[in-house]
């Protein structure tokens, strides 16, 4: 189960880190990457699994995942959002997607 787990957090940084990047990447023109929604949504879907994961091998910290669901669901909504509007995506849903992202990340470290 150890190793499951762990491989399910990879794959969940991993999408994370390409969402990340490709933000960055699409910074200067905002002109979006269909990936960054792609990715949003793997590390939503990879997050869930750890969630099911985590409860079935012991006593999670449920404030710490709702968080972190919140927060992930937040990013792939404002993902899939700036995918779909292009260039013309409002700049609350442009910069909330990579503070959503570092939110999470901080949230996963710290608490």
């Amino acid at each position: 189960m150890s190793f499951l787990i762990s491989l399910f957090v990879v794959l969940h940084m991993l999408c994370w880190a390409v969402a990340l990047g490709t933000w960055v990447a699409a910074a200067r023109t905002r002109t979006p990457n269909p990936g960054m929604a792609h990715a949003a949504a793997g590390a939503l879907v990879f997050g869930l699994v750890l969630m099911v994961l985590v409860s079935i091998g012991g006593d999670p910290d449920h404030v710490k995942l709702g968080i972190k669901f919140l927060l992930a669901a937040v990013a792939t909504a404002f993902a899939f959002v700036a995918r779909n509007r292009g260039p013309e995506t409002p700049s609350a849903i442009w910069f909330g997607i990579p503070v959503a992202i570092v939110a999470n990340i901080v949230v996963a470290v710290f608490v």
